[in-house]
């Protein structure tokens, strides 16, 4: 504009044509030096970096699945419920689209059919993931394990061997545990215990509380006598189960 207006002062049309052209050289170069950081347009991704990236996708998406997998598996067979969990984690948490979404329903085929060392999986994620990216998934798993409402030992066998295999210390998978089952108080009062109490101590207390309240132990005393000892050896077997599950063991 500055260009053309010097121009239409000096008068004839060369002048005007290369005083406009001068201008738009001379407003592009301040342009420059003054654009604002961050605001610079990134580059667009190569070929090279997209195959990269969906590679990695692929990779890590293969290795959650088996995860996934090996939980599931533990108390049976992967049901519905079981595969709603598995494809949450990854529409939710993870923002895949559906061409990556029907990824993961390959991989969970395929592992079905033939299941992956554990190991090989778990190193992988703790290599890849951060603490935090770690615990998501740990979370997640402990969901898909609770979608039948309770934590089976083989589950908390193989929760246990994933939290290891993630490199999570105890408090890190406390942290996870005490997010399904609380802090455990009032189970552990069931038990005539505190929280501070090893794990002897609790199986001990189950063992002699689950005889003791036995409802074949009162059946010469009636239905009535049955059904009230039956409530509370219900109540000392899921205190029990629930401490289990937050110590993860």
């Amino acid at each position: 504009m500055l260009g053309l207006a010097v121009g239409l002062l000096i008068g004839g049309p060369l002048p005007i044509v290369l005083l406009i052209v001068a201008g738009v050289l001379l407003g592009h170069q301040v342009d420059g030096l003054h654009v604002l950081p961050g605001t610079e347009k990134a580059p667009p991704p190569t070929p090279s970096r997209v195959s990269q990236d969906t590679a990695a996708q692929r990779h890590f998406a293969r290795h959650l699945c088996a995860l996934f997998i090996e939980v599931a598996r533990a108390d049976g067979e992967l049901v519905r419920d079981e595969v709603r969990v598995v494809r949450e984690y990854f529409a939710e948490r993870l923002r895949y689209g559906p061409e990556a979404l029907e990824l993961v329903r390959r991989f969970l085929k395929e592992h079905l059919a033939r299941p992956p060392s554990l190991e090989d999986s778990t190193a992988a994620c703790r290599d890849e993931l951060g603490v935090p990216a770690r615990l998501l998934l740990l979370d997640a798993l402990y969901v898909l394990a609770l979608v039948d409402g309770q934590l089976h030992r083989a589950e908390q066998d193989t929760l246990r061997r994933v939290a290891d295999g993630l490199g999570l210390n105890e408090e890190q998978l406390r942290s996870v545990t005490a997010r399904h089952f609380g802090d455990g108080e009032v189970h552990y009062t069931r038990l005539g215990l505190t929280p501070d109490a090893s794990d002897t101590d609790v199986k001990s207390a189950y063992r002699r509380l689950a005889a003791m309240h036995h409802p074949d132990r009162v059946a010469q005393l009636g239905p009535g006598a049955v059904e009230q000892a039956s409530r509370r050896f219900q109540e000392i077997r899921e205190a029990y189960e629930k401490i289990r599950g937050l110590r993860g063991t």
